[in-house]
Parts: C-alpha cells; sequence; structure tokens
C-alpha cells in the first residue's frame, strides 16, 4: 500500500472509530417480560441492590417488555438477581459492538453540512452532528429571511450555542407550538425529525402557506447539546448532560430536572444513575434556558411537544403520579386519538397514547408537566418515536429509517398544529 492510501485508510478507520471511543464489546440488551407486580417491583428496585444499570425500555406494566443493557462487567450480577426473583430473560442484542460498528461505518460516510452550504445540501436520511446541524439551521434562516429566523436560547455547561428555530409568515401575536428533540441525547431519532420538519416547512411553503399564516413555529433539534457532541465523540449510550462531576460521574438526566413535582417519583438521587434528578430543580442550564425562552413566550405558546425514542407511545401530562391528569384529560385523549390515527396512516405504525404514568412509567420533574401545570400549556405531549419494542436496534436505529420514522411523525404532529391554527 502507498503512503496516500495508507493515510487515507487511517483517516477513514479514525473518523468511523473515534480515539477512546466506547465501542461496547460484550455488552448485551437483555429483554424481560415481569409477570406479576412483584418481578415489576424488582425490576424498579434494582439500583438499590447497588447494581447500576441502563434501561433501555423501562418497567412499566406487568407483560410489557423490558430491555435492560448489562456491561459484561455486570452480566453475573443481573443475571443472578433475575435468577433470585425468578425473571426468565430472552436477549435483545447479542453484542453491541455490532450495531455501533455498523453506524459508525454509516457516519463515515455521511454528507456533512458545512456553513454556507445552501439548505438542499442537507442529507435528512443521514445522522448529524452538532455543527452541521447549527450550520444548517443558520444557511435555512439566511436563505428564507421572511419565512425564518435564529433563535438564541443560550449556551450549554460546555458552551455550546442552545439554537432554535422560528418558522412562520409575518405577523404579529401569533400563537405558536414549540418542537424539540435531543434532549436525551443518543435518541438521534428525535433530532432528526427535527431537521425533516424544518425542511418541510421551509422547502414547501405553498402547502403550508395557510399553517404558517396562522401560526409560528419554533423547533430546537437539540436540547442537550454537551451530550448529544459526546456521542458522537466518546460514548454512543450517552443520555445525560455533561455537568459534573459529582460523586465521580457526569451529567443529570435533563427530563427529570424542570421545576415542577422535582425528585417527586421515576428518578434518582444517585449521581451515578441514568435517571439522577440533580442537586436541585434547573440546576442544568440547559433545561433552565428552555424553560426561561417557553416562559417568556409563554402568552403565545399553544402546543409543547419534546420527542424521545424509543417504543412508539404518544403521552401527555403528568408523570408524577398515576392516576394524576390536567383538568382537560378528556380533550388531551381526543386529540391524542386523532394523532395517532395519523401516525398509523403513514406507514402502519402502531403507536398507543395516555399520561406518561398510564403507559410509560413514573417521571417527575419532567419537560411536559412543567409546561402544562406551570406555564398553562395545554397541548403538552412527550413522543416516544421509533422502534417499537420488538425491534433488534433499540437506540441505534439505522438512518434508512430516518424518513419513515420522521414522516409519521410529523403527521401526528400536524394534527395538533392544525387544532392550534383553528383555534381549538
Amino acid at each position: 500500500m502507498n503512503v496516500f492510501l495508507f493515510f487515507a485508510a487511517f483517516l477513514a478507520v479514525s473518523f468511523a472509530f473515534p480515539i477512546q471511543y466506547e465501542m461496547f464489546e460484550g455488552h448485551q440488551v437483555l429483554r424481560i417480560v415481569p409477570q406479576t407486580k412483584e418481578q415489576l417491583e424488582h425490576l424498579l428496585a434494582i439500583e438499590s441492590s447497588g447494581i447500576l444499570v441502563d434501561f433501555w425500555i423501562e418497567p412499566r406494566q406487568v407483560g410489557k417488555a423490558v430491555h435492560l443493557r448489562v456491561t459484561p462487567q455486570q452480566h453475573d450480577d443481573v443475571l443472578a438477581y433475575l435468577k433470585k426473583h425468578e425473571m426468565d430473560h430472552t436477549i435483545y442484542i447479542e453484542n453491541l459492538r455490532t450495531l455501533v460498528e455498523r453506524e459508525s461505518k454509516e457516519l463515515a460516510e455521511r454528507v456533512p453540512f458545512n456553513a454556507g452550504d445552501d439548505p438542499s445540501k442537507i442529507t435528512l436520511n443521514q445522522y448529524h452532528t452538532l455543527a452541521d446541524i447549527l450550520a444548517y439551521m443558520n444557511s435555512v434562516a439566511t436563505a428564507n429571511p421572511t419565512l425564518a429566523s435564529i433563535v438564541n436560547i443560550g449556551t450549554s455547561y460546555q458552551k455550546q450555542a442552545l439554537t432554535a428555530i422560528k418558522i412562520g409568515n409575518p405577523g404579529t401575536n401569533k400563537p405558536a407550538v414549540w418542537i424539540d428533540g435531543g434532549i436525551h441525547a443518543r435518541e438521534w431519532i428525535t433530532t432528526a425529525t427535527v431537521l425533516y420538519i424544518i425542511n418541510e416547512l421551509t422547502t414547501k411553503q405553498s402547502q403550508y402557506s395557510k399553517l404558517l399564516s396562522t401560526i409560528d413555529v419554533y423547533l430546537m433539534p437539540v436540547v442537550n447539546a454537551d451530550g448529544y457532541t459526546y456521542t458522537f465523540t466518546t460514548d454512543r449510550m450517552w443520555r445525560k448532560t455533561r455537568s459534573g462531576p459529582r460523586s465521580g460521574c457526569y451529567g443529570v438526566d435533563p427530563n427529570r430536572n424542570w421545576n415542577f413535582k422535582w425528585g417527586v417519583a421515576g428518578s434518582s438521587s444517585n449521581p451515578c444513575s441514568e435517571t439522577y434528578d440533580g442537586p436541585s430543580p434547573f440546576s442544568e442550564v440547559e433545561p433552565k434556558q428552555v424553560a426561561d425562552f417557553l416562559t417568556a413566550n409563554k402568552a403565545n405558546l399553544k402546543a409543547y411537544f419534546n420527542l424521545h425514542s424509543y417504543s412508539e407511545d404518544w403521552m401527555y401530562p403528568f408523570g408524577w403520579a398515576a392516576h394524576t391528569y390536567p383538568t382537560d384529560v378528556n380533550k388531551l385523549k381526543a386529540i391524542s386519538a386523532q394523532a395517532v390515527a395519523a401516525i398509523q396512516a403513514v406507514n402502519g405504525e402502531k403507536f398507543q397514547y395516555g399520561s406518561i404514568t398510564d403507559i410509560v412509567y413514573p417521571a417527575s420533574g419532567s419537560t411536559i408537566d412543567f409546561t402544562n401545570a406551570v406555564l398553562g400549556i395545554d397541548y403538552s405531549f412527550g413522543m416516544e418515536l421509533r422502534p417499537n419494542g420488538d425491534a433488534s436496534n433499540g437506540f441505534v436505529l439505522p438512518p434508512s429509517q430516518i424518513i419513515a420514522g420522521a414522516s409519521e411523525t410529523w403527521a401526528g404532529l400536524q394534527v395538533v398544529l392544525n387544532a392550534v391554527a383553528n383555534g381549538q
């Protein structure tokens, strides 16, 4: 091999597998279906036994599958815990390294989006870095000066830009809708979905002219900028922010850090836990600055969407306590049913809907509990996007599924956006 070919090969490998990048050799994801209330409670209590775990799908209900990532070091302890409590398991992912290697090679072949590129150069069927995303949003605003404008939300813990884009035809005091992704760093499909929506609204202006003349749409692809960057450079499975260290561990779950019923249920006070809620409400600058913007604009905000993955759910408040709902829950149920029907009509995916605690798990200090209860935004929804619990890839969703996943999500969101535009 000549020197040039060797150097080119070295660069390709270096991009696909960054130095010190965690490759997850021997990490498995187990599928466990609790058969009794006691088994469900034992799964919920596994961290109290001293085993810090990474639930990909948290324990929810009896008969509902749980996905649990297990490191080689934890393997024997986790299996002993399951055996002690008479829980069977199957292997959902045999070796996580296989998926991460495939994805890394795909990333090495992606088309970067550079500052100054025309917005049409964005490759929506690929995952993009934060730098790509910020460059794309700036290009969209530059190319569409009367339709789109950049909104500077603030800066992250590590001083990266927290940026949203406002899309709407000129007008004053218009109702507004907020859509964000990437609050949990590893949930890449959420960020890709927000980019898809930005492209839809700005490249098909005649199709959405009536909607955008009536409402403004704020879109923030990456709430957790530091964590998202970290998933590209160091740890693909990183979920939290990057503040710290606290007790030797980094980060806070930014969807447990909001200042409403903080620390009540479904979160942890252990800084090393994936659901650590922080030392205090809004200890993390990222959710605090987003909340500040939402609060400053609450008079016009009529809907809020917080995108997550995975398991295909459409959720409304509340998450802090079971059987606790907003006063207009019947209105939320009705529009949720319409939204999931619209989602299913696109590709046949069957999302379930209900309150956070009804269909997922307790989660206090969450975005939509805050936006509904504190800011009074009735249409406050969370979504868990693709894949469903029967897929075999979890967070490592192939880029070939981005467009299908984003288009079905957008169909559901439009149900609510049109309701807002019609004053419902």
